[in-house]
Formats: structure tokens, C-alpha cells, sequence
């Protein structure tokens, strides 16, 4: 795997606090086009960056403006915006050399192929069939985990706490799926109650969201909603439509929200 201050390989940074739906998607274009180049895929990481201040700080003198993520880095050279990526004779001739490395594990490789062709059922059946042997995710994953992971397996934590029965007359629960950073796609319980959220998976509490933190909700449309949270990534959440309207009530409620256009709410909470 390309570590974070390796000198070779290519980098994928993105940033948790700007993700949004459009850059999950071009995250996967990105790694669809360098596998299509045939760079292995142990030569390609996705680096979360949204809490390495070094780094942002390269690219924004590198891009001379705020710059779009994911942004490239191309064996110790930051390439420019993943969006710029283009077909050229100059980064040909920038992979080439990664080309050469380690080519055969792109071949006949399962995954992979079912990633680049957009079969997705294909990745879980053979996700039901072969175990991949990874670490705990931090803020790097290599693209093959990333494929992984990210789009089909649930990964364990160990430091979960169990979750208390639901109390009826305090509690909402309901059921979501919940977008991360890099795309994983997680079926996650929501539970709200009067003092915080929980989000929950297999009995055990994953993370718990505290409603003074809430800086703002937006309704994307009838089933999707994005929580924006202080110093936590942002909640991208699907879930049926009675539910979404509910959430809406409890949060805004809650965490005293206030109307900011009609499908915005912010905070109104006054800090010293």
C-alpha cells in the first residue's frame, strides 16, 4: 500500500468535511481510470486529509485558489484536481513507470474486474467467497480495501458500546443507509434521544452525535438528508420518506435549529 509521505504511487486526497455525492462518484471514476491504465492497485491509497493541515496547505499553493476534491498526487508531485483528470501523453508518460510495478496482481483479479465493469452483486458474491485481510481503516485505504469495504463489507469495532433497549417514550429509532467518505454505502440504525443521537450497527452503538454540536440540516430531497455536525463528518442520510420527516422535527427541535430557506436549518445556538 502507498503510505501517506511515500515519494511514488498515486494519492487520492479528499477531505471528509467537503464530501459530497458528486465527489464520492468521481472518487470511483478516479480509481476506474488508473486501474483501466493497468497501475496495480497496491500503488493507488485514498488519503482522508481533512485533519492534515501540511498537506491542505500544499495543494492550496499548488492550486493557487480553494481547490476541489479528491486532488491528485502523482509519485510526490501533486497532479492537480481529480476533476482535471484527463487522457495526456504527460501523465502516461507519469504512470509508466508504475506500470511496470507489480502488474500482475491487476490481472485476473476478481474484484477488481467486477469494480471496473460495474458489477457490483459480482464484488459481493465474491465478497461471500474470499476473506481480504486488512487492518482497522484510519484515514488511509488502499484502493483494493477501498473497493472492498467501501462498497460492500462492514468492518467490526471493537471498542463499541452495546445499546440499551429502546425506550418508546423517549426514543425514535429507525432504520438508514448512511454514506461515508470514501463511498461505503452502511446500513446504520439512527436513535434519537432527548439528549443525543446514536447511530448504531449489530446492538452497538458506532458513534454518538451530540444535538448541541449540530451545526446544520439540509434536506436534499423526500428521502435523503445531510446533518452537518462540529467537528464530526457530515451525516449523509437516506431513509424513508415518514422518517426523513421526523428526523427533520426532531433535529431541528433538539438541537435548536432554525429555518434558513425552505430546505435549510441552522443552528441557533449563540457560543461565547
Amino acid at each position: 500500500m502507498v503510505e501517506l509521505y511515500d515519494s511514488y504511487g498515486i494519492k487520492i486526497y479528499v477531505d471528509h468535511n467537503k464530501t459530497t455525492i458528486k465527489g464520492i462518484d468521481l472518487q470511483k471514476k478516479l480509481a476506474k481510470f488508473f486501474l483501466n491504465k493497468k497501475v496495480p492497485y497496491s500503488l493507488i491509497s485514498i488519503f482522508d486529509i481533512a485533519n492534515n493541515f501540511d498537506i491542505q496547505k500544499r495543494i492550496k499553493d499548488h492550486c493557487k485558489r480553494i481547490p476541489r476534491y479528491p486532488y491528485i498526487e502523482i509519485n510526490g508531485q501533486l497532479w492537480g484536481e481529480g476533476i482535471a483528470i484527463e487522457d495526456s501523453p504527460q501523465l502516461n508518460e507519469l504512470i509508466s513507470t508504475l506500470i511496470k510495478y507489480g502488474n500482475e496482481e491487476n490481472e485476473n483479479n476478481k474484484i477488481v474486474d467486477a469494480f471496473i465493469s460495474d458489477k457490483i452483486e459480482d464484488i459481493e458474491e465474491i465478497e461471500q467467497k474470499e476473506t481480504l485481510s486488512v487492518g482497522y481503516l484510519d484515514s488511509g485505504l488502499n484502493i483494493l480495501e477501498w473497493i472492498s469495504f467501501g462498497l460492500v463489507s462492514n468492518i467490526w469495532n471493537p471498542w463499541s458500546t452495546p445499546i440499551e433497549p429502546v425506550n418508546d417514550e423517549a426514543d425514535f429509532e429507525c432504520d438508514t443507509i448512511r454514506t461515508n467518505w470514501y463511498g461505503r454505502h452502511q446500513y446504520r440504525k439512527y436513535r434519537f434521544t432527548p439528549t443525543e443521537i446514536y447511530r448504531i450497527h449489530n446492538n452497538l452503538i458506532r458513534t454518538t452525535l451530540h444535538y448541541r454540536d449540530i451545526q446544520q440540516l439540509i434536506l436534499v430531497d423526500k428521502k435523503n438528508i445531510i446533518i452537518k455536525i462540529l467537528n464530526i463528518e457530515d451525516q449523509y442520510i437516506q431513509a424513508l420518506e415518514d422518517d426523513i420527516i421526523k428526523m427533520i422535527d426532531t433535529i431541528t427541535s433538539r438541537a435548536y435549529l432554525v429555518p434558513d430557506g425552505e430546505s435549510k436549518w441552522i443552528s441557533n445556538i449563540v457560543t461565547n
